[in-house]
Formats: structure tokens, sequence, C-alpha cells
């Protein structure tokens, strides 16, 4: 039987190679290395062998000058089977040293046997004029040898440098999405107290009310005028929480990624706007004027419209005492894109509140009609946008402007906004 000697130090690489001959009808002799497998060849010389090249205490490299130099196994056919060593200059150096083949693995289970049969058959042995390491000048050999190694050995040290800047990049990254999710369990906590204080209220006094009726009609001595009164009361409660609902809806729906991002005439969505408030307008006298020069942006024509309706109607609601509201809408260049602005002439906002009024429920007047939900929902569909939104007002009775910025795929150097 055709004993084959085997040198790998992947346990898993010389199973497999082991599995294949054994399989093909081979007598096999498994090494952990160069060393391990030249004193097993010395002990009893196998008809070939094939070696790894990356290998502890000799590699195979060494391993096949030695086996070159030894009179017992220099004639015994000898093969390079290696994942690491792939450079031509590799093969060159290998050959050079006096292998009969060089292999790169993976290779087919057949592909492996073939080669190997026709090392044995003395076919297709070392290239024509190929010199063993007995024909060559042991300086020469070594110089070689460095060279292959250093090469090898800087190929390693920057495949290293790629892995580390690689890691340090997924680890940056890792770090990024745990602080993300970490702000947003926070912003969750915070929004699920807000949601359900602001939920509870309309609940106690639809419960309250009702309690009231039950006990009245208990008395048996209801009054109807009362009765009617606290039927009222239920129902406004019932149409408050019904309006807190939609508008946490609305508020999801602008979280969504699901934006239908198009060129949109920001002309076009501020003209539907103010058709859907026409009569709000009308009624307030309210007077808006628009700039002529509106650009086309990339955006979601629908929740667009949405920032500008919200904008505009709280422009009304918060118009004070002033009976002659008018509204401003323009542009101006911004860093990365455009910002745009809706300026009233109302009440103005003190600025103390100014980082407030985007927050969830965040009502500066409690007597004025709206959920407070509004601003929240046009600060989420701007930030889905890539823009910011922010509000300047110089305190109360000045007016207050809203800004907001929309990216632009060619911004140029433009001035930075807040």
């Amino acid at each position: 039987m055709t004993r084959v000697l085997i040198a790998d130090d992947n346990p898993k690489n010389l199973y497999l190679l082991e599995a294949i001959l054994k399989g093909s009808g081979y007598d096999v002799v498994p090494a952990k290395n160069g060393a391990e497998a030249l004193a097993r060849a010395r002990e009893a010389p196998p008809d070939l062998i094939v070696t790894d090249i990356l290998m502890p205490v000799m590699d195979g490299f060494e391993l096949c000058r030695q086996w070159r130099a030894d009179a017992l196994l220099k004639t015994i056919p000898f093969i390079f089977y290696t994942a690491t060593y792939t450079d031509p200059k590799d093969e060159a150096f290998a050959l050079g040293l006096g292998a009969d083949r060089f292999l790169t693995k993976p290779q087919k289970p057949d592909v492996l046997l073939h080669e190997i049969r026709d090392v044995l058959a003395g076919n297709g042995g070392k290239p024509q004029g190929a010199k063993g390491p007995e024909g060559r000048n042991e300086m020469e050999v070594l110089r070689q040898y460095n060279e292959v190694l250093f090469r090898k050995l800087d190929k390693k040290i920057q495949e290293l440098e790629t892995e580390i800047a690689e890691r340090k990049n997924a680890e940056q990254q890792r770090e990024l999405v745990i602080r993300a999710l970490e702000h947003k369990n926070d912003e969750l906590a915070r929004f699920t107290y807000t949601v359900s204080h602001e939920l509870k209220n309309p609940l106690i006094t639809i419960q309250g009310f009702a309690g009231m009726i039950e006990d009245e009609l208990a008395r048996g001595a209801p009054e109807p005028a009362r009765l009617t009164e606290h039927t009222k009361r239920i129902s406004a409660a019932v149409d408050t929480l019904a309006s807190l609902l939609a508008d946490l809806l609305k508020l999801s729906r602008a979280g969504q990624s699901t934006y239908q991002m198009a060129p949109v005439p920001v002309r076009t969505v501020i003209d539907e706007a103010i058709a859907l408030l026409s009569h709000c307008l009308a009624e307030h006298h309210v007077q808006i004027e628009i700039a002529p020069d509106l650009p086309v942006v990339p955006a979601d024509h629908a929740r667009l419209r949405e920032v500008f309706l919200n904008l505009i109607e709280n422009a009304v609601k918060f118009r004070g005492s002033q009976e002659n509201l008018i509204i401003t809408i323009g542009t101006e260049q911004a860093a990365g894109g455009r910002a745009f602005f809706v300026r009233d002439n109302g009440s103005g906002i003190e600025r103390a509140y100014l980082g407030r009024i985007f927050n969830l429920f965040e009502k500066l007047d409690a007597d004025t009609p709206g959920t407070g939900v509004g601003l929240a929902i046009v600060k989420r569909i701007i930030e889905v946008h890539g823009g910011k939104i922010w509000a300047e007002s110089e305190g109360p009775g000045t007016g207050t402007t809203f800004w907001f910025t929309l990216p632009v795929r060619n911004p140029g150097t433009l001035p930075e906004v807040p």
C-alpha cells in the first residue's frame, strides 16, 4: 500500500486530507509540523509527502530544504499544499527548493488525487531546468527564503491592520447603536409616561361625571338640566380623548420610514395647505404673504403639506389679541440645504419656552384649542426628512418665526443654521 506522509498544523485540514487519502486506499501518516514530519520520514520513509507551508517549529520551506538535502529522503516526491503562500514568487521559490508540485487550497478531492497520482507515477514533476537546493548557492536560498517570509509577514501585518481597523469601526458602530437605543428607550419611557398622563385626564372626567349621574339616579330625584350638563362634560371628554388618539396616530405615522420622496414644488404644497384652512383664515381675516422664489425640494408631498398646515394653523391659534394677523412664508439658503420660515405677528413666545414647544402635549396656553401634539408631529416629519426645526421670538407680543431646513443634494458652501 502506498504510504503518504501529510503535515499540517490545522487539525481540521489534517483530518480532511487524511480522510480523502484513506478513502482512496492510501496508508496515511499524519504530522503536526515540519519537524515532526521529518522525524517520522527518517524513521520510516514514505512514498510521498504532502505538506502545508505555514507551520510552527519548522515550516514547509525548511522541511523541503532539509528533505532534499537528506540522502535517505531526497528522491521521495514532495508536494506543497497551502492556503497562505499563494504568490507566484512563493511557488517559484518552492519549486526551486525541489518540490514536485505547488498546490493551493482548497482543491476538489478528485483534482488533488489526480495530482498525487501524477507525481507518484513520475509524470509532470519539477519544471525543466528547476534546481534543487544541491545546485544552488546556500546564501541565495537563504536570501530568497527571507524575502518570502518578509513579504508574507508584511502582508500579514497589513491584513491585521485592516482587521483591527474594521473591528474598531464595528466597535464604534456598536457604541453608536447602543447609545441610540438607550436614547430611544429614554424617549419611549418619557413618551409612555406623558401619554398615559394625558389620557387619564379625560378618562377621569368621564368616570367622575358618570358617577354623578349614577348617584342622582340612585337617589330617584334626577334634575334633567344637571344630567344634561353632566352628559355634555362626558361628551367633551370623549371628544378630547378621540382627538388625542387621532393626533398620536398621526405622530406615529410621522415617524415611519415609508415616505414617498420626490421633487415637490414648495409653493404648491403651501397653496394646498391654505386651501384646507381657507374657512379658518377667512373667519379671522388672516393675511398670508408668500415669497415668489420658493424652490422645488426632494420631500414627501403629503408630509410636507402637513408641516405647513400645522405651522399656519398654529399661528392662527396663538394670534393672541392681534386682529390683523399677517403670516409670511419664505426661504433662505442654509448649510446643507434650504431653510424655510413661517413668520407671524401674533402673541409671541417667551424665550424660556422656545426649547419646549416641540415637546409632546406641551401647551403654553391651556385655553387654546388643540392637543399639543401638532408641533411634535412637525418636528418628527422634518427630522425624518433629514432636517431640523426651531423657533425664534423676542417674547410676548413680538410674533414668532418657525424655521426648518430640508437637505438638498448639492448644497455648496452655505451659512450655518443654529
